[in-house]
């Protein structure tokens, strides 16, 4: 049997064998029974219990394993071959969480905990809303108004045969020309918001699309959630524009891969780098978009090394 099972069986006597919870002394000792110690310390942040069934000998062989680190959880165990794996400490743990409780520093540490991830949640809806009104607004650009340049088009057309008056086709022509930049305003806000292959075929078919002269893009990545797709594209898209920008000419390459559960994105060039103080601080707006769905952004320039901008993002 497992040292998970032992525990959690010895554990599940202990509490059915009296109408009232024991006190977390009697849980500790149940615990060293089960896995046959005959010493078992536990520290939880500042509180910390200890058991021993007989006087501890200068030659004790013992065992430290640390379970968690915010707060410090450390259990200590003799003899050493007796320590089971983190995993077996779970129910002991659980059951444990009321008395630990107490502790001011646990407390305290807990709700920074719960604070942050409500923090992070509150970040990662924002992020997700704005996804689904940029592919909304994306839809209705397409289907809405660029429907109506098109039969607007076509209107003129049919006014063009009918018109004879004096200048009438030189209107016609003005206006033509006006629609015609209209529409090409319209196609390129559209794809700003939305590029359509990011829709279609994700973040490696739209990185593919970077490809030139001067950019390659190496990417082994599976469809990911919208948002995450987007923010990844966008941060590769504005990451590339720089380059191009403060490096002209120089060799750009692009990777993207799936790694521990998060997607990461490359692009490094072969430029002339810049310093913390130089074009560092235009990169801000590349590390609130990663950052607000709990990714990090990592810069790695110097003069004369080139750029490599990596972002990381859970998936």
């Amino acid at each position: 049997m497992r040292a998970e099972e032992v525990i959690g069986d010895a554990l599940t006597t202990a509490l059915t064998a009296s109408d009232t919870p024991p006190p977390p002394s009697t849980l500790l000792a149940t615990v060293a029974e089960a896995i046959g110690a005959h010493r078992c310390e536990l520290r939880l942040g500042t509180k910390a219990l200890s058991w021993s069934a007989r006087e501890t000998a200068p030659d004790d062989d013992v065992a430290t394993l640390r379970l968690g680190t915010d707060p410090d959880i450390i259990a200590t165990v003799a003899p050493a071959a007796a320590m089971p794996g983190a995993g077996a400490w779970q129910p002991l743990l659980l059951l444990l969480t009321p008395y630990a409780a107490e502790d001011g520093v646990w407390h305290a540490r807990r709700r920074r905990q719960e604070a942050v991830r409500r923090r992070d949640d509150v970040r990662w809806r924002a992020s997700a809303d704005m996804e689904h009104e940029r592919r909304r607004l994306e839809r209705d650009l397409h289907d809405g108004a660029q429907h109506h340049l098109v039969a607007l088009r076509m209107t003129m057309a049919i006014a063009e045969h009918q018109q004879h008056e004096q200048g009438g086709e030189e209107r016609l022509a003005s206006l033509r020309e006006q629609l015609d930049t209209a529409e090409r305003l319209l196609l390129t806000t559209a794809r700003g918001v939305l590029p359509p292959i990011l829709a279609r075929d994700g973040l490696s078919g739209a990185l593919v699309e970077l490809e030139d002269a001067n950019v390659q893009v190496r990417t082994d990545i599976s469809r990911l959630l919208p948002v995450v797709e987007s923010a990844l594209y966008f941060f590769a898209l504005e990451a590339v524009g720089n380059a191009r920008r403060h490096a002209p000419g120089a060799r750009i390459l692009v990777e993207a891969r799936l790694e521990g559960g998060r997607a990461f994105v490359r692009v490094s060039d072969d430029g002339p780098g810049f310093t913390a103080s130089g074009e560092a601080g235009g990169l801000a707006s590349l590390a609130h978009r990663i950052e607000a769905i709990g990714g990090v952004l990592d810069v790695d320039s110097s003069r004369g090394t080139g750029t490599r901008i990596s972002a990381s993002v859970p998936y």
